[in-house]
This record gives C-alpha cells, sequence and structure tokens, in this order.
C-alpha cells in the first residue's frame, strides 16, 4: 500500500483500508458469526433485565455458573459463539474475527466495570452482567464491540501489507514500529466508534420497549449493520480531515 510507504497518518491509512475492504464490510452484515455475535451481545443485555438471567442466557446458549470469573464469562461466550456457528454450518474469517471481537468486548467491559480486579468474585461478575441492561450500560458495550471488530478487520487487511513495509529504510523500521502503528489504529478506531455509543443505548431501550423485554433477531441483524455504517461513515469524515 503506496500510504504506508509514503508515511501517511492513521486516519488516512484506516480509510484507504476501508476502501480496499469495503466488500467485506458489506458482507459482514450477512455474515453468520456477526449476526450471531451482535444477536448475543443484544442478549447480554435482555438477560441483565430478567427475573432469572441465567436462564434466558442459557436459553441462547451461553452457560454461566453461579460462580462465573471474568474469564469463565469469557470463555462461556465463545463457546456460545462456536456452538450457534456449528449449527449454521457456515464460518468465515470474519465469523472468526466477530467472535474474538465479542470475547474481547465483555472481557474489557467487565474488565473496567470492576477495575481490574484480578480477584473479582462471582458476585462483582454478576453484579456487573446485571447492569448490561442499563441504556448507558448497552451503548458503552456496544461501543467496545463495534470498534474492537472495525480494528480487527483493518488490521486483517493491513497485516498482509505491513510486513512488505517493515525493515531498515522502510515505513516500519522495527516491529515495534510496527506494534505501535497497530495500536495507534485501534485507538483510531475506538474514537471512531465513539458515534455508535449513543445510538446503541437508544436503540436498546426503544426496541427492548417495543417488544415487551425482548427484541427480534430481526432487528438485531438490522442494528449491526447500521452500526457498521456509522462506524465506516464516520472514518471516511475522519479521513477527510487530514488531507
Amino acid at each position: 500500500m503506496e500510504l504506508i510507504a509514503d508515511g501517511a497518518d492513521v486516519a488516512q491509512i484506516a480509510e484507504a483500508t476501508l476502501n480496499a475492504a469495503d466488500k467485506a464490510f458489506e458482507r459482514m452484515g450477512d455474515d453468520p458469526g456477526f449476526s450471531e455475535a451482535v444477536w448475543l451481545l443484544t442478549q447480554l443485555g435482555i438477560a441483565a433485565k430478567k427475573d432469572d438471567p441465567r436462564q434466558h442466557l442459557e436459553s441462547v446458549g451461553l452457560i454461566l455458573s453461579p460462580h462465573s470469573s471474568i474469564a469463565e464469562v469469557a470463555s462461556a461466550v465463545r463457546s456460545a459463539m462456536e456452538l450457534r456457528l456449528s449449527k449454521s454450518g457456515r464460518s468465515s474469517d470474519i465469523s472468526d474475527i466477530a467472535s474474538n471481537s465479542l470475547v474481547s468486548a465483555i472481557t474489557l467491559h467487565l474488565d473496567a466495570k470492576l477495575g481490574g480486579l484480578f480477584e473479582a468474585s462471582a458476585g462483582d461478575v454478576h453484579r456487573a452482567l446485571g447492569e448490561l441492561g442499563k441504556q448507558k450500560e448497552f451503548g458503552e458495550l456496544s461501543r467496545t464491540f463495534f470498534g474492537r471488530i472495525s480494528s480487527d478487520s483493518l488490521k486483517y487487511f493491513l497485516d498482509k501489507t505491513i510486513d512488505t513495509h517493515l525493515g531498515q529504510g522502510q515505513r516500519f523500521q522495527t516491529r515495534s514500529d510496527a506494534r505501535q502503528f497497530r495500536d495507534a489504529l485501534s485507538t483510531h478506531c475506538h474514537e471512531a466508534s465513539e458515534i455508535v455509543q449513543k445510538f446503541a443505548a437508544e436503540w436498546f431501550s426503544k426496541n427492548r420497549f417495543k417488544g415487551d423485554g425482548d427484541i427480534r433477531r430481526d432487528k438485531t441483524e438490522g442494528f449491526g449493520r447500521y452500526a457498521i455504517q456509522k462506524i465506516r461513515s464516520e472514518m471516511k469524515e475522519r479521513a477527510k480531515t487530514h488531507e
């Protein structure tokens, strides 16, 4: 990619990568892994408002014990994704990215809410999960998920190019330089995903109310597609300011 060789900034490279990856982003809305990840994301919020949250999560394949740690919640989310994808009989690179992004999002969210407590009790973990039914909390989790999947999708395309620009006299002289760029790209995607936070919070509250406490799958699929589109548009706008 010429922009990398020319030393363009993160916003410009992210925008160029988005252009190169447009077809993949367009397919994302129809990808089974992406759809399942967004579905489970919303079910975490729905479950928090149920009389028996664990029972509701179990009904969608997410099995938690009363003694779950953050790591065990992450493992349960991954297992639920794997189970649902195995039943569909379809998977893809996007599915893998979506699954990893959801696991990372819930882990990061719980870590942040619990102050990074390594020894957070099961009670602390379940109380934090119980907060996901709140509009603000769901918006924050959604932002983390969509920022993560955007970042990881861009890196998937860029990683094929970055190593060809690594070495003396190249854009990245050391692997540390390349790693710093990837970190900056993650930050860029997180900042761009801010546009999703309020939208997701309001969408969740509105659709949960309309659905008498539940949200239909077709609604979550539309939500996922629109959220990704909003981030793509935001990234392109941000890139324009760096031209």
